[in-house]
């Protein structure tokens, strides 16, 4: 029951979309990834164009310092923002 309803509270949040269920409409997407090489590859790939995007939604709402934004963006090769 309060499983249940943590799953109804948390539904239109991100940890949501990202970690329950996919945008894909998967449920636990990743759990395939535990024992497939290529699939971890794929969900490591998706979930850091996820987090660069809302790094970069957050920076530009005031949500996140330059600093923070640019240790997400240096993670994943990027260039830094002056």
């Amino acid at each position: 029951m309060v499983l249940l309803l943590a799953l109804l509270a948390s539904s239109g949040c991100q940890f949501y979309r990202q970690v329950v269920v996919s945008e894909k409409g998967k449920f636990l997407p990743w759990r395939d990834h535990q024992d497939n090489p290529e699939a971890k590859a794929i969900w490591d790939e998706d979930h850091g164009k996820w987090e660069i995007a809302d790094a970069h939604r957050r920076y530009d709402a005031g949500l996140m310092d330059r600093y923070r934004y640019n240790q997400v963006r240096k993670k994943y090769g990027l260039e830094p923002v002056r």
